[in-house]
């Protein structure tokens, strides 16, 4: 058996903006998973790059697995003035849940070679055991609690946070839209943030679940062109 060394602790990753930080009490937690999930346009993605950003503003470097295709040019818009941004952003474009596993897989490495990641993204972590065709529903949680499992020892050997995106699906019974994964994932996660779109375009971002912020409490904000702004 490996022992592991836990990493002295860190601050907590910012956003930089003032209600997401001011609701997660300084930003994402290290070594633990964040979780943000919601629909189809409703702006998980922005706040994973603005996340990777400060991140990069902050000089730290970013393993940033994507899973979707992240569109460069929003990227760009959100980015300006960030200095050395494609040194910083170390981006894995996967194709495949065997290529998502290996990418996971290299991440300890990159976080030794590199010496100064502050964030490992996943967008979105189960975009590929969606995609799956198996009816084995234990080899598919079996594939979430392996990868999990990896992410997690390497978050907490070297105290950074992780943030994965995840997708939602609707439930037949309550008609509530529900994270994809339900509750292997549920399980894994310390800190579950739901985004939600509201009235006149607005944003939500709800706690769902953490260890130190009461379950319920939110913040709104709109989707504009330099990344995101607060709503009183």
């Amino acid at each position: 058996m490996e022992k592991v060394e836990i990493a002295s602790p860190l601050k907590k990753l910012s956003m930089g903006v003032s209600c997401i930080d001011g609701l997660l009490m300084g930003g994402l937690e290290s070594g633990i998973i964040t979780e943000i999930y919601g629909e189809g346009g409703s702006g998980k993605t922005n706040l994973a790059m603005l996340f990777s950003i400060s991140c990069i503003r902050q000089g730290k470097r970013v393993i940033y697995i994507d899973t979707e295709g992240v569109s460069s040019e929003r990227l760009s818009q959100i980015s300006a003035g960030t200095e050395k941004l494609s040194d910083n952003l170390i981006l894995y474009r996967v194709n495949s849940l065997e290529d998502q596993e290996m990418a996971i897989m290299r991440c300890e490495r990159l976080v030794e070679r590199y010496g100064n990641v502050g964030l490992i993204a996943i967008d979105s972590f189960t975009e590929y055991f969606r995609l799956e065709k198996t009816s084995d529903a234990a080899a598919r949680i079996a594939g979430f609690q392996k990868q999990l499992s990896h992410l997690t020892r390497i978050i907490l050997k070297f105290n950074i946070p992780a943030l994965i995106i995840n997708q939602v699906y609707q439930d037949v019974d309550s008609g509530d839209l529900q994270p994809f994964g339900g509750y292997v994932i549920n399980h894994a996660m310390k800190s579950i943030l739901e985004v939600r779109k509201v009235e006149n375009g607005k944003r939500r971002l709800v706690v769902m679940k953490h260890r130190s912020i009461a379950e319920g409490q939110y913040t709104d904000f709109r989707i504009v062109s330099y990344g995101i702004s607060c709503e009183a």
